[in-house]
């Protein structure tokens, strides 16, 4: 398993979630903000697709 931290604007957790899902097994995740409020940190515990998944 894979730890992962993606700090984002705020308008686009959706898409990096999404991007992220498509890519990885998002086994568990956790959305905080950050000191700027236009932001968030999400922490990710991730696994690899098998190389042929699309």
């Amino acid at each position: 398993m894979i730890q992962v931290r993606v700090i984002c604007d705020v308008n686009d957790v959706p898409f990096v979630v999404a991007d992220l899902c498509r890519l990885w097994h998002v086994h568990a995740a956790k959305e905080y903000p950050a000191k700027d409020s236009g932001q968030r940190h999400l922490y990710l515990a991730v696994t690899r697709r098998p190389t042929n998944a699309k």
